[in-house]
């Protein structure tokens, strides 16, 4: 159950990183649709920054950094109550050596191991057995082991709840990606409209003989 935060530090240190040194870009300077799509995908808000839509790129950024501090923090409180309910039983319940996690299942759901190898006995599930002498353990009261399980069910529920904020970071960069490729390329049509619109040329027939004259016209 221990999940390394290092991916979510380097995104962090990537955000500020891209922050300080595109600070001067223009909006003239915009990507083609396609590089701000990318860009974007890899750090929300890049591609919508370098289109000169500052707030929206805020807006990402400033999601992207919510959900990867609200990460880090279930993370932080799953790994404290571990650290709790871990003690609880060495304490309370004697429990000795490192162990996994479903270990702590079965230490909050029995009393001792003796009443959980009888049981496993009677369902024959023989592989299940605790057979080390590292693996016992014996709660000195019942209100110990329902509190070391309560614990232990917040931990697990902190970490579980991890996957819905990986999922909402994944969400961020699509919908940014997305967003700013439209954006890119609705820019660039724009552009090329007006470009279109200020050269006129007109054709008219000439008054004084045959013949007609071209006029070419630049509207400033």
């Amino acid at each position: 159950m221990r999940r390394p935060r290092s991916l979510a530090v380097r995104t962090i240190a990537i955000c500020l990183a891209f922050l300080t040194l595109t600070g001067g870009a223009q909006a003239a300077d915009a990507p083609r649709g396609k590089s701000a799509f990318l860009k974007s995908l890899v750090i929300p808000g890049w591609g919508q920054y370098e289109l000169g839509q500052r707030n929206t790129a805020l807006s990402f950024i400033g999601a992207e950094l919510a959900m990867i501090g609200g990460m880090l923090s279930v993370q932080a409180y799953g790994r404290s109550t571990r650290d709790d309910y871990e003690a609880l039983a060495v304490a309370h319940a004697g429990v000795k050596g490192d162990h996994g996690h479903d270990f702590y299942v079965d230490v909050g759901n029995w009393m001792n191991v003796d009443l959980y190898n009888e049981r496993r006995l009677r369902d024959r599930d023989y592989d299940a057995l605790y057979t080390s002498s590292t693996d016992r353990w014996a709660w000195d009261t019942e209100e110990h082991r329902a509190e070391m399980e309560n614990v232990r069910v917040k931990s697990d529920r902190a970490f579980n709840s991890i996957i819905y904020f990986v999922g909402g970071i994944v969400l961020n960069h699509v919908a940014s990606a997305i967003h700013a490729g439209r954006s890119s390329v609705r820019l660039r049509a724009k552009s090329q409209t007006s470009t279109t619109d200020a050269w006129r040329l007109h054709v008219q027939p000439c008054t004084d003989g045959p013949g007609c004259s071209f006029i070419l016209s630049l509207r400033f």
